[in-house]
Protein backbone atom coordinates (compact mmCIF):
# COMPACT_ATOMS: atom_id res chain seq x y z
CA UNK A 1 0.00 0.00 0.00
CA UNK A 2 0.98 3.26 -1.33
CA UNK A 3 2.00 6.20 1.65
CA UNK A 4 -0.79 8.59 0.85
CA UNK A 5 -0.59 10.85 3.90
CA UNK A 6 0.91 13.92 2.29
CA UNK A 7 -1.81 14.39 -0.12
CA UNK A 8 -4.75 16.22 0.51
CA UNK A 9 -7.70 13.32 1.16
CA UNK A 10 -5.04 10.86 2.06
CA UNK A 11 -4.87 9.15 5.57
CA UNK A 12 -7.70 9.13 8.20
CA UNK A 13 -7.51 11.79 10.21
CA UNK A 14 -9.96 13.18 12.95
CA UNK A 15 -11.21 16.88 12.54
CA UNK A 16 -9.63 19.57 14.75
CA UNK A 17 -12.95 21.03 14.99
CA UNK A 18 -12.59 24.62 16.73
CA UNK A 19 -14.82 23.67 19.27
CA UNK A 20 -13.04 20.45 20.24
CA UNK A 21 -9.55 22.17 19.96
CA UNK A 22 -10.64 25.02 22.04
CA UNK A 23 -12.24 22.78 24.98
CA UNK A 24 -8.78 20.40 24.75
CA UNK A 25 -6.81 23.90 25.40
CA UNK A 26 -9.28 23.98 28.25
CA UNK A 27 -8.25 20.73 30.18
CA UNK A 28 -6.13 21.22 33.21
CA UNK A 29 -3.27 18.40 33.11
CA UNK A 30 -4.08 16.45 36.08
CA UNK A 31 -4.28 12.61 36.51
CA UNK A 32 -7.84 11.13 35.30
CA UNK A 33 -9.54 8.15 37.41
CA UNK A 34 -9.09 4.72 34.93
CA UNK A 35 -11.92 2.74 36.18
CA UNK A 36 -13.93 5.81 36.28
CA UNK A 37 -12.94 6.49 32.60
CA UNK A 38 -13.10 2.59 31.17
CA UNK A 39 -17.22 2.93 32.90
CA UNK A 40 -18.05 5.53 31.06
CA UNK A 41 -16.13 5.96 28.10
CA UNK A 42 -17.69 2.05 27.28
CA UNK A 43 -21.56 3.74 28.42
CA UNK A 44 -20.12 7.16 26.29
CA UNK A 45 -20.06 4.74 22.93
CA UNK A 46 -22.77 2.85 22.79
CA UNK A 47 -25.18 5.24 23.64
CA UNK A 48 -28.62 5.40 21.93
CA UNK A 49 -26.84 2.36 20.04
CA UNK A 50 -28.07 -1.26 19.94
CA UNK A 51 -24.79 -3.53 20.36
CA UNK A 52 -26.24 -6.73 21.18
CA UNK A 53 -23.83 -9.06 23.10
CA UNK A 54 -21.86 -5.58 24.54
CA UNK A 55 -22.86 -6.66 28.01
CA UNK A 56 -20.64 -10.08 27.32
CA UNK A 57 -17.31 -8.39 27.13
CA UNK A 58 -16.30 -7.40 31.04
CA UNK A 59 -13.04 -7.34 31.23
CA UNK A 60 -11.52 -3.56 29.99
CA UNK A 61 -8.55 -1.97 29.54
CA UNK A 62 -7.33 1.55 29.25
CA UNK A 63 -4.66 0.83 25.83
CA UNK A 64 -2.73 3.49 23.92
CA UNK A 65 -5.29 4.14 21.34
CA UNK A 66 -6.75 1.10 19.57
CA UNK A 67 -3.04 0.24 17.89
CA UNK A 68 -1.68 -0.91 21.33
CA UNK A 69 -4.40 -3.38 21.32
CA UNK A 70 -3.28 -4.99 18.06
CA UNK A 71 -0.08 -5.91 19.63
CA UNK A 72 -2.03 -8.13 22.08
CA UNK A 73 -4.26 -9.83 19.97
CA UNK A 74 -1.44 -10.92 17.68
CA UNK A 75 1.16 -11.96 20.52
CA UNK A 76 -1.85 -14.71 21.33
CA UNK A 77 -2.46 -15.92 17.80
CA UNK A 78 0.76 -15.78 16.40
CA UNK A 79 0.96 -19.27 14.92
CA UNK A 80 -2.22 -19.80 13.22
CA UNK A 81 -2.76 -17.92 9.69
CA UNK A 82 -3.90 -14.51 9.60
CA UNK A 83 -7.18 -12.84 7.33
CA UNK A 84 -7.13 -9.92 6.50
CA UNK A 85 -9.51 -7.79 3.64
CA UNK A 86 -7.69 -6.27 0.85
CA UNK A 87 -7.81 -2.02 1.97
CA UNK A 88 -7.70 -2.91 5.65
CA UNK A 89 -5.58 -0.67 8.05
CA UNK A 90 -2.04 -1.05 6.53
CA UNK A 91 -0.72 -1.71 10.63
CA UNK A 92 -2.37 -5.52 10.06
CA UNK A 93 -0.92 -5.80 6.60
CA UNK A 94 2.34 -4.87 7.87
CA UNK A 95 2.14 -7.66 10.69
CA UNK A 96 0.89 -10.01 8.28
CA UNK A 97 3.98 -9.31 5.70
CA UNK A 98 6.17 -9.02 9.25
CA UNK A 99 5.66 -11.32 11.61
CA UNK A 100 2.77 -14.07 10.48
CA UNK A 101 4.55 -16.89 8.68
CA UNK A 102 0.71 -17.71 7.22
CA UNK A 103 -1.98 -14.85 6.12
CA UNK A 104 -4.24 -14.67 3.30
CA UNK A 105 -6.90 -12.28 2.10
CA UNK A 106 -10.25 -12.41 3.00
CA UNK A 107 -12.57 -13.51 0.59
CA UNK A 108 -10.18 -14.90 -1.58
CA UNK A 109 -10.26 -18.79 -0.16
CA UNK A 110 -12.59 -20.36 2.43
CA UNK A 111 -12.11 -19.22 6.33
CA UNK A 112 -10.70 -22.59 7.85
CA UNK A 113 -9.47 -24.20 10.94
CA UNK A 114 -6.23 -22.85 12.28
CA UNK A 115 -6.80 -18.95 10.85
CA UNK A 116 -7.16 -15.76 12.98
CA UNK A 117 -9.08 -12.49 11.61
CA UNK A 118 -9.06 -8.90 12.25
CA UNK A 119 -11.82 -6.50 10.68
CA UNK A 120 -12.28 -3.16 11.40
CA UNK A 121 -15.82 -2.04 11.98
CA UNK A 122 -16.56 0.50 10.09
CA UNK A 123 -14.43 -0.98 7.64
CA UNK A 124 -11.46 1.09 6.96
CA UNK A 125 -11.44 0.97 3.06
CA UNK A 126 -15.42 2.13 3.22
CA UNK A 127 -16.31 3.17 6.70
CA UNK A 128 -19.29 0.92 6.04
CA UNK A 129 -19.73 -2.31 8.03
CA UNK A 130 -17.36 -5.01 6.17
CA UNK A 131 -18.38 -6.63 3.27
CA UNK A 132 -20.48 -10.52 4.49
CA UNK A 133 -19.46 -9.07 7.85
CA UNK A 134 -22.02 -11.53 9.56
CA UNK A 135 -21.42 -14.53 7.14
CA UNK A 136 -17.73 -14.24 8.04
CA UNK A 137 -18.71 -14.12 12.02
CA UNK A 138 -21.03 -17.33 11.25
CA UNK A 139 -18.07 -19.28 9.69
CA UNK A 140 -15.60 -18.17 12.79
CA UNK A 141 -17.99 -19.45 15.03
CA UNK A 142 -18.16 -22.83 13.49
CA UNK A 143 -14.79 -23.16 13.41
CA UNK A 144 -13.64 -21.48 16.16
CA UNK A 145 -11.43 -18.98 14.50
CA UNK A 146 -11.01 -15.68 16.89
CA UNK A 147 -11.59 -12.25 16.02
CA UNK A 148 -10.81 -9.08 16.76
CA UNK A 149 -12.88 -5.97 16.04
CA UNK A 150 -11.59 -2.75 15.56
CA UNK A 151 -13.80 0.14 15.95
CA UNK A 152 -12.10 2.70 15.62
CA UNK A 153 -14.64 4.78 13.62
CA UNK A 154 -17.50 3.66 15.14
CA UNK A 155 -18.06 6.93 16.79
CA UNK A 156 -18.05 9.18 13.81
CA UNK A 157 -20.25 6.64 12.03
CA UNK A 158 -24.26 6.69 11.55
CA UNK A 159 -24.07 2.92 12.46
CA UNK A 160 -26.31 2.31 15.01
CA UNK A 161 -26.75 -1.67 15.23
CA UNK A 162 -24.40 -4.31 15.79
CA UNK A 163 -24.75 -8.25 16.79
CA UNK A 164 -21.68 -9.02 18.90
CA UNK A 165 -23.11 -11.98 20.57
CA UNK A 166 -20.88 -14.16 18.15
CA UNK A 167 -18.73 -16.27 20.77
CA UNK A 168 -15.64 -16.60 18.15
CA UNK A 169 -15.68 -12.58 18.51
CA UNK A 170 -12.43 -12.59 21.23
CA UNK A 171 -11.10 -8.85 21.72
CA UNK A 172 -13.26 -5.42 20.40
CA UNK A 173 -11.55 -1.91 20.53
CA UNK A 174 -12.10 1.65 19.54
CA UNK A 175 -10.25 5.06 20.45
CA UNK A 176 -11.19 8.49 20.53
CA UNK A 177 -8.51 9.53 18.38
CA UNK A 178 -11.31 10.17 15.70
CA UNK A 179 -13.69 11.99 17.00
CA UNK A 180 -11.16 14.49 18.69
CA UNK A 181 -8.35 16.07 17.73
CA UNK A 182 -6.13 13.69 20.25
CA UNK A 183 -4.45 11.46 17.90
CA UNK A 184 -1.25 12.16 19.64
CA UNK A 185 -2.84 11.32 23.05
CA UNK A 186 -3.03 7.77 22.62
CA UNK A 187 -6.71 7.42 24.62
CA UNK A 188 -8.14 4.20 23.44
CA UNK A 189 -10.06 0.89 25.19
CA UNK A 190 -10.09 -2.93 24.99
CA UNK A 191 -12.64 -5.40 25.37
CA UNK A 192 -12.79 -9.46 25.96
CA UNK A 193 -14.92 -11.69 26.49
CA UNK A 194 -12.88 -14.08 28.54
CA UNK A 195 -10.21 -12.88 30.79
CA UNK A 196 -6.38 -13.43 29.57
CA UNK A 197 -3.97 -12.57 31.87
CA UNK A 198 -1.42 -10.30 29.45
CA UNK A 199 1.10 -7.29 30.20
CA UNK A 200 -1.46 -4.82 29.07
CA UNK A 201 -3.98 -5.98 32.26
CA UNK A 202 -0.84 -6.29 34.27
CA UNK A 203 -0.62 -2.33 33.16
CA UNK A 204 -4.00 -1.74 33.96
CA UNK A 205 -3.96 -3.22 37.20
CA UNK A 206 -0.92 -1.29 38.84
CA UNK A 207 -2.23 2.05 36.88
CA UNK A 208 0.99 1.83 34.84
CA UNK A 209 -0.84 3.92 31.95
CA UNK A 210 -0.74 7.15 31.11
CA UNK A 211 -3.65 8.82 33.40
CA UNK A 212 -2.83 12.71 31.73
CA UNK A 213 -4.69 11.04 28.54
CA UNK A 214 -7.02 9.61 31.07
CA UNK A 215 -7.83 12.51 32.15
CA UNK A 216 -8.31 13.92 28.67
CA UNK A 217 -10.70 11.79 27.92
CA UNK A 218 -12.74 11.97 30.24
CA UNK A 219 -13.45 15.45 30.18
CA UNK A 220 -14.03 15.08 26.27
CA UNK A 221 -16.61 12.78 26.53
CA UNK A 222 -18.29 14.39 29.37
CA UNK A 223 -18.50 17.68 27.34
CA UNK A 224 -19.59 16.62 23.55
CA UNK A 225 -22.20 13.55 22.65
CA UNK A 226 -21.05 10.47 20.81
CA UNK A 227 -22.65 11.70 17.68
CA UNK A 228 -21.44 14.73 17.92
CA UNK A 229 -18.84 15.03 15.18
CA UNK A 230 -21.11 13.23 13.10
CA UNK A 231 -24.05 15.74 13.16
CA UNK A 232 -22.05 18.72 12.94
CA UNK A 233 -19.90 17.99 9.60
CA UNK A 234 -22.82 15.03 8.10
CA UNK A 235 -24.20 17.83 5.54
CA UNK A 236 -20.55 18.65 4.74
CA UNK A 237 -19.66 15.69 4.08
CA UNK A 238 -23.21 15.33 1.88
CA UNK A 239 -21.90 18.39 -0.16
CA UNK A 240 -18.24 17.72 -0.40
CA UNK A 241 -19.16 14.01 -2.28
CA UNK A 242 -21.53 16.22 -4.06
CA UNK A 243 -18.82 18.62 -5.30
CA UNK A 244 -16.23 15.70 -6.18
CA UNK A 245 -18.48 13.33 -7.46
CA UNK A 246 -17.96 10.73 -5.16
CA UNK A 247 -20.07 8.40 -3.03
CA UNK A 248 -21.13 9.44 0.70
CA UNK A 249 -19.72 6.56 3.31
CA UNK A 250 -21.42 5.70 6.67
CA UNK A 251 -17.99 7.65 8.16
CA UNK A 252 -18.51 11.31 8.19
CA UNK A 253 -15.05 12.24 7.42
CA UNK A 254 -15.02 9.84 3.84
CA UNK A 255 -16.07 9.91 0.64
CA UNK A 256 -16.15 6.78 -1.47
CA UNK A 257 -14.74 6.95 -5.15
CA UNK A 258 -16.46 3.52 -6.53
CA UNK A 259 -15.82 5.04 -10.41
CA UNK A 260 -12.03 5.54 -10.23
CA UNK A 261 -11.85 9.21 -10.28
CA UNK A 262 -9.47 9.72 -7.81
CA UNK A 263 -6.83 6.24 -8.39
CA UNK A 264 -4.04 8.40 -6.69
CA UNK A 265 -5.97 6.98 -3.66
CA UNK A 266 -6.60 3.81 -4.16
CA UNK A 267 -5.88 1.58 -1.38
CA UNK A 268 -5.97 -1.92 -2.78
CA UNK A 269 -9.72 -2.20 -2.71
CA UNK A 270 -12.37 -1.59 -5.00
CA UNK A 271 -12.60 1.44 -4.06
CA UNK A 272 -10.91 4.75 -3.18
CA UNK A 273 -10.94 6.36 -0.01
CA UNK A 274 -11.22 9.80 0.55
CA UNK A 275 -10.69 11.61 3.98
CA UNK A 276 -11.66 15.03 4.22
CA UNK A 277 -10.69 16.46 7.66
CA UNK A 278 -7.65 18.16 7.05
CA UNK A 279 -9.09 20.29 4.12
CA UNK A 280 -11.95 20.84 6.31
CA UNK A 281 -9.98 22.23 9.64
CA UNK A 282 -7.58 23.86 7.28
CA UNK A 283 -4.18 21.84 7.86
CA UNK A 284 -3.89 21.00 4.50
CA UNK A 285 -5.47 22.59 1.17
Amino acid sequence: MIPLRDKPYGGAWGIHDEESVKHLASIKTELGDRKKFLVDYKEWFTRDRTFEGISGFQNIDFSAGTTETFGYFYLQHIDRRLRLYKAEYFYHWMMARNHFKRSAELGVEPLAEGDVVVMSCPFSGTGKIPKDFYKILEQCDQLSIPVMLDLAYISISDIKELDLNYKCIHTITTSLSKVFPVENHRIGMRMTRDFYDDTLVAYNQNQYVNLYSVNVGQKLIEKFDNDWIFNKYRQKQVETCERLGVDVSDCVIFGIDSKDKFNEYHRGGEVNRLCFSRVWDGRIS
